[in-house]
Order: C-alpha cells, then structure tokens, then sequence
C-alpha cells in the first residue's frame, strides 16, 4: 500500500515560488484502478512523478508498505523504480532503435536477469498484449496503440507492485483506448496498484475510485467499487528493505552501447576514423624504430664491439700526437692508434663515380676489432700501402661485377669530417683489396682505408699524420676494459667501447621516434576532443532516452558506463584502424624497398604483437578519457525533464 502525508512541492521561477502540491494526503491500495483526474497544471503529473520517484518531495511523508521512502538515496530510489514500479507514459517512451522485444527486455537487463529468462518473459508479456507478431518491430514500425501496448508490457517487466500511468490514452483513439484500459484493469486485478492520470471521464467505468484535484489539492476522493477491502489491505502490508540492487555488467553495458553505436553507424565510424590517425602515426614511428634499431644492432659483432675503446675529446676537438704520448703512458694498453671518419668521393678506371662514408683501419695485426666477416673477400689492407676495402654496393655502382673490383686501382678525393671545422680535401690513389659486407642500411655503409693511407691524409690536411678526432686503444685484455675506462676518464677525455656507442645511437633513434611520436600526439588530441564532442551531441540526442533508463530503474553508474564505454568502443574501433592501417602501409614499403630498390631483407618496418595490442588498449583509454564529461552530463540529467526533452 502507498500511503502519502501532505505532500508538498515547490517550483522556483526566478525569484517567484510557486506552489504546485499544497499538501497532498492520499492512499492507493492493491488491486483497484484509481484514476487521478484534473485539469492541466492542476498536479496531477508531479503528483504521479513523486510516486514513481522521478522527482521528490519539499514536505511530507510518502510510506511504501510501511518504509519510510523518503530517506532513500538516488541507488535506492534507482532500485525502488526498478523492481516496484511500471511507467506506462502518454507519449510511449519507447527506445527507438530497440525492438518491442528489446525495449520489453531493458528493464529486465537493469534487473540482472539472464537473456534466456528475460526473453521468455518478455514474450509471454507480448502475447499478452496481444503483440507477440510485432517482436522484432521498430517502434517507428507500429501504430500508437501498439506502441503503448508494449509500453505496458515493459511496465510489468519486473512485475512490479504499482502502474503508474500518466495519460495512457491522451494520444489514442477510443477504440485502442478501451483496449488500454481494460489490460490496465486486469493487471490491476493480480493485486496491483494501478494509478491512471488523466483529465478526461470518458472512460471512468474502468475505474475502481476517482480522486479529484484542482490547483494542487485534492477536492474528491469517490469510490466505486465497494468490494474492495481497504482495512485487510492497510493491515496485511509488509515492510521491506529497499537495497540497492546490481548495477549493469560490462557485458550488458558493451551490447547496450554497440546497439546505440550502430544507431549512428556512419557518424561513429568516421569519428573512429578520425581516431585511427594518431594511432597510425604512432604505430608507423613505432615500427620504424624497430626496424632501424633491429638492422642497427644486427650490423654489430658482440665480440668486436668489446674488443677496443674509442678515446675521443670531451669538445670533440682535434687530438694531437701530445694527446697520443699521454695516454700511451696508461697501462694496460696493447696498443693506440689515430681514428679519423672520412667522406670520400671514388672514380674507377672505367669513369665510374661513387660517394661514401669512410674510416681509418687498425692494422692488420688487430683486424680482429672488426669482427670475424668484416672482409668477405678478398684481403683485408696493408698498413704499409695505400689500399682501401669497399662494401659490395658501392663496388656494384663502380663495376658490374662486385667480385671483379678486388685489384682494380681506383682514384679517391679525401676528406676529413669534423663537426668543428672544415678541412681540404686530399687527392690520392688506392688499391682496391677487399669487399665488405653491405650494412643492412645503405646509408651506413662505410668504406674501410689502410692505416698508411689514413696517415698520409691526416698529414696532408692538418699537417700531422698522428693527428685524429679520436684514439683506438687495444687493450691487452678484454677484462682491463673498465679500468682503463675509468683511468682515461680521469684524464680528461672522453671513452666508450663499440658497443657503448651503439647504444647511444639507439637513445637517439629513440628519441627521434619520441619527437615525432609528440608530433602524432597532436593529432590523438584532436581525435579524442572530436570523440568527447561526438559523444556529447549523443548525450543531446539521446536526452529522453537517458530520461526512460531512469524512469526504469537506471542507476546514475548505469548511464555513466554505457557513454564511457561508448567511448572506449570508439577508441578500440580506431586503435584497430590504425594498427591494421600501419601494418599494411608498412608492409608495402617493405615490399618496395625489396622489389623497387632492390634491397633485398631490409625490412625497416618491423612488427610487434604486443605494441600493436597496447597501441590498441591506448586508444580505447583515450576513447573512454574523451567520454568522461558527456558521460557525466548524462548522467546528471534530471529524469522528468529528461523525459519532457524535445
């Protein structure tokens, strides 16, 4: 039994209170059909909307089997609606994009009952009403007395202790009326509180009482059905304890959102497009990086790269032969050689031309700082000769045949590089002995010159043939390597093995990709900025249905997850875009690169499984970020002017 102690409520228009219930006591007992009638604007709508707990009291005391519903927080007002009321509104207030079937099933889905139960139910409620046929129909699909037919199969859902219906028959001819009425009558007849709003008397036979109201009180209360026992009604009430309830799980709530994300299929679809290019520049950055920093570290011998140190000048200045009797003087030192980069320009006998990187070589005796195939084939350079060792690409653009260029004599223009000065270049003769492996980046290959020739140029250029940008220093073992490290530091210079260099260059290809990775951030901004604002027009958009969910039962948490996980769904959508969408560009450069250039098992894109899966997840992350304010909005928004939203 619902029992109701001046009840009161107040509006404010600007400064101006207005009264619109002025103390309204009223009782509404199981299984009569009790009609509330009055003129528009008389109350009868707040009245009813209090009932419900779509809107709350100022004043007065509402008892619900004796329970005191007035103390009720918003989960347990949620929970209250959810299980104990039926909605059955004028204007239907059906979810347009869900079947009969499915908007019959919503509140059975907030009630946390399994499809198969809830779909056996909402059938049978179907049949009752009469529109078991129009299952799988569209609300757009069917006639208004259709539609508040499977309104009231929604309201009895849960099967709940009260139907509350306001106006069922406002927008209905008689005939469907009569039809609405009559259901109204049998529910009414299973023990139920039925309380139809109206303001018309035309079909008042239906009714068991007639409460009247005129400028927020009521004026007559008329009984017609004397058969009803009232005291065994008041008397046999149970109270209850009102909880909270189960909130939507992620399954239900990721249906919900994929059907409100389908409902705006093309729209969504471009949004997570738009999403997908951040990801794409992330994920290519991503690849690239590792397959420059994979073909650098396949290039290097482990071995080799721990086999000598590079002393250089704290200022990358040039070393002089002072420098060299300095260090000379550490112990532990096998030997110390000059190490100078070059770029050089190459002709061959033929006319041919060719440019490349350079450096000086150990001698001979110490060729093993290389690694075991730094030559593979023909001899590595005499110390004593000018002769030179070429990788196989350049040997190709200089002769047809790489294997027919070991002997040839080859004219060299010499030049020093230095981040400091520029220095002369040195015309010189050399003998080609050797071809190197290709570097697996084409722009790394390095010719190597002969100690003597290195020596002869340096003395040309600076006047000082031990001069040099940097020392090789072959220590007498491997395991003196840190030691000397530390001793050379001290001195003032600057020293690092192959390997330590290697990794240096890794931190700047890292940070290259970081660079450009900022670049691409930009565009994830402006992707997410476009998934808050597509979801926030959503939130507009769907403003009445937000109003239904709640009039249902919806927890504030229930609305709030299905927009976030509308977003994240969004997010995910174009996480994936963008990494399939990397992964097909990145393999077609792989396979230009292979078939166009002609370098073969380069592969500078290279893919990771789990950088794809997280570049993915970071995209639903920012998705379910962009979706934080218009998830909150709708959540926050008032059920009965959600429900009276345009």
């Amino acid at each position: 039994m619902i029992s109701l102690k001046n009840i009161k409520k107040y509006y404010k228009l600007n400064d101006e209170k207005i009264e619109v219930l002025k103390g309204v006591t009223l009782n509404l007992y199981p299984g009569q059909v009790t009609y509330l009638l009055g003129e528009s604007g008389c109350g009868k709508s707040t009245l009813l909307n209090i009932i419900g707990g779509i809107d709350k009291a100022d004043a007065g005391e509402y008892l619900f089997d004796g329970l005191n519903v007035n103390e009720f927080n918003e989960k347990q007002w949620a929970y209250f609606r959810r299980k104990k009321i039926g909605f059955v509104f004028q204007s239907f207030n059906l979810i347009p994009h869900l079947t009969a079937l499915e908007n019959v099933e919503m509140s059975m889905i907030l009630g946390g009952r399994s499809q198969e139960q809830r779909r056996k139910k909402a059938l049978e409620l179907l049949n009752m009403v009469g529109l078991g046929a129009k299952a799988n129909y569209l609300p757009s699909q069917l006639s208004g007395g259709q539609k508040q037919r499977i309104a009231i199969a929604r309201a009895l859902a849960n099967d709940p202790d009260i139907i509350l219906a306001d106006e069922p028959t406002g927008a209905l001819d008689s005939e469907n009326s009569i039809q609405i009425m009559g259901i109204l009558k049998n529910i009414s007849a299973q023990g139920k509180i039925v309380l139809v709003v109206t303001h018309s008397q035309e079909l008042s036979r239906f009714a068991d009482r007639i409460i009247r109201m005129k400028d927020g009180v009521i004026i007559n209360v008329e009984e017609l059905n004397s058969n009803i026992n009232m005291k065994e009604n008041i008397n046999n009430h149970v109270q209850k304890k009102i909880n909270t309830g189960k909130r939507l799980n992620l399954l239900t709530t990721s249906k919900l959102s994929i059907r409100n994300i389908k409902n705006k299929k093309w729209r969504n679809i471009l949004t997570a497009i738009g999403a997908s290019i951040g990801i794409f520049g992330l994920a290519i950055i991503t690849f690239l990086g590792n397959g420059v920093k994979e073909k650098l570290s396949g290039s290097v011998d482990e071995a080799a790269a721990k086999s000598s140190l590079s002393v250089a000048n704290e200022e990358f200045n040039i070393l002089t032969e002072k420098d060299l009797n300095k260090l000379s003087k550490l112990h532990n030192i096998q030997n110390i050689y000059p190490y100078n980069p070059f770029q050089i320009s190459i002709k061959a006998e033929n006319g041919n031309k060719a440019t490349s990187s350079a450096e000086s070589l150990v001698p001979k005796e110490h060729a093993k700082i290389y690694g075991k195939h730094y030559v593979v084939k023909g001899t590595f350079p005499n110390e004593q000769k000018n002769e030179i060792v070429l990788p196989e690409r350049i040997a190709q653009k200089l002769f047809k045949n790489p294997e027919q260029v070991i002997g040839k004599n080859v004219s060299l223009v010499v030049q020093l590089m230095s981040l400091k000065e520029v220095y002369p270049t040195v015309k010189i003769n050399a003998k080609i002995t050797g071809l190197l492996k290709n570097n697996s980046i084409p722009l790394l290959d390095t010719a190597g010159i002969s100690y003597g020739l290195s020596r002869q140029v340096m003395k040309e250029s600076t006047g000082n043939n031990n001069a040099a940008l940097s020392f090789t220093i072959i220590p007498t073992s491997v395991n003196d390597i840190d030691s000397l490290k530390k001793n050379i530091k001290k001195m003032g210079y600057k020293a690092q093995t192959d390997e330590e260099s290697q990794n240096e260059i890794d931190q700047y290809v890292s940070l290259a990709s970081i660079a450009l990775g900022m670049l691409s951030s930009i565009s994830l901004i402006v992707s997410s900025i476009m998934i808050g604002i597509v979801l926030y027009v959503g939130v507009l958009e769907r403003t009445r249905e937000i109003g239904i969910l709640k009039a249902i039962g919806a927890l504030r948490s229930d609305i709030r997850r299905i927009f976030v996980t509308e977003g994240m769904i969004i997010g995910l959508i174009g996480g994936i875009l963008g990494v399939l969408g990397s992964v097909i560009v990145g393999k077609a450069s792989n396979y230009v690169i292979e078939t166009v250039m002609h370098k073969n098992n380069l592969d500078l894109f290279q893919f990771n499984f789990i950088q794809m899966l997280l570049l993915i997840i970071f995209s639903g992350l920012l998705g379910i970020l962009a979706s934080f304010i218009p998830a909150h909005k709708a959540a926050k928004q008032n059920a009965v002017e959600a429900l009276r939203y345009e």
